[in-house]
């Protein structure tokens, strides 16, 4: 990993989270953000407006000119190559995502750079969240904006193939400046976050892949009226996905194949070969999936698990095909209209973080994300500053 100095030149419970998505997922049109009915009526409050960081030598002037974690692909890759910004969750810095998400080994792989930036206090402004961030304004979408196009002027950054990975508050932050400048990224991927801008009208499609949680008690799948650990209403994942769906032209899942099982590698999960029943891949709506316990009795809510949507019973006996290894993941997709994709992964027995890499329950969150995030490009390139 190279440190740069600032010159002057430029992240399986026995019941599915799947029981309360359909049919009680939240429905939501257009892409005005929060527009539209909450749980109770609640939105966040409005997103004070920052000062921006723009114009020559942006980077510079911010006073964030600090040394830059940035890990480089290896000698000879082909040039230009692609740059992720890894966005770190609150309390935390940039040597977090170092730690378990591995995007070091990624560059080597793949051939890409990947930089960690600090936000200042170890928080990010995501509109109504977080802490120091939050209540200072914190110009941190302008910053980002700077610090890529001070990457762009040091290093052979293709600007078409620029992408945002956010853990918790850093995926909140990677949802506003898709929000604000859509069209100067390829894609994001946000791991348990919720979008905290009430208004969001992206300029362009951009890829979105969604990794959530279904025992993430700190960001609700389906929001919270009121989180006093954020400070801030948490927007429903459903409903922070809906701008986006909208500029890409992607309806909401309801047909049978929109969800189904996928294994620790976001691969579709078969169950094991059976001479009477074909391998239950594909879920229709309303449909809960059969969960092999290690036992022939039916697969029960454990204490704390949300009930199950009216209409929708648990299943009566065993499952009907004896399953190999379990799903780990729900993953939901339609197709888009254009060439972006929104593609949500959720995790039933995750609680909030990053998903292990390792375990029975582990997910290759990093390698899911960039099979998706790799062929997408921008509508636009970024400014030079």
């Amino acid at each position: 990993m190279a440190t740069v100095p600032a010159v002057r030149r430029r992240r399986v419970t026995a019941v599915w989270l799947l029981t309360f998505l359909l049919p009680a997922i939240l429905i939501v049109t257009g892409c005005s953000g929060l527009s539209g009915t909450r749980r109770g009526g609640v939105v966040p409050g409005t997103t004070p407006t920052a000062t921006p960081t723009t114009g020559p030598d942006a980077f510079e002037r911010s006073g964030r000119g600090m040394p830059i974690r940035i890990t480089l692909p290896p000698p000879g890759t082909p040039r230009p190559y692609p740059l992720i910004v890894a966005l770190h969750s609150l309390h935390y810095d940039g040597t977090d995502p170092k730690a378990h998400w591995d995007l070091d080994g990624l560059a080597r792989t793949a051939g890409l750079a990947v930089v960690y930036p600090d936000g200042i206090g170890k928080a990010w402004n995501a509109g109504t969240c977080c802490d120091t961030a939050r209540i200072n304004n914190t110009d941190d979408v302008g910053w980002l904006r700077a610090l890529i196009a001070h990457l762009s002027e040091n290093y052979p950054i293709d600007r078409t193939r620029v992408s945002l990975i956010g853990l918790s508050n850093g995926g909140m932050l990677a949802y506003r400046y898709a929000c604000e400048h859509g069209d100067e990224l390829a894609g994001i991927a946000v791991v348990a976050a919720s979008r905290q801008v009430a208004q969001c009208q992206p300029a362009a499609p951009l890829t979105v892949v969604v990794v959530h949680g279904g025992a993430d008690g700190h960001v609700p799948y389906l929001g919270s009226l009121w989180s006093p650990v954020l400070q801030t209403a948490i927007t429903p994942v459903e409903q922070s996905m809906a701008p986006f769906r909208a500029v890409d032209q992607c309806p909401l899942p309801s047909q049978p194949g929109d969800t189904i099982l996928t294994d620790s590698t976001g691969v579709p999960w078969h169950a094991a070969p059976s001479p009477t029943a074909p391998s239950p891949t594909a879920l229709s709506a309303g449909q809960q999936p059969g969960m092999a316990t290690g036992s022939s009795a039916a697969p029960t809510p454990p204490t704390g698990t949300p009930p199950l949507p009216d209409g929708l019973a648990a299943p009566a006996g065993p499952p009907a095909v004896p399953v190999a290894t379990a799903p780990v993941a729900v993953r939901r997709e339609t197709r888009c209209a254009s060439s972006a994709r929104v593609v949500q992964y959720l995790l039933p027995s995750m609680a909030h973080g990053w998903p292990p890499a390792t375990g029975p329950n582990s997910f290759t969150t990093t390698g899911v994300i960039w099979n998706l995030l790799a062929p997408a490009r921008s509508a636009h390139p970024g400014p030079r500053m």
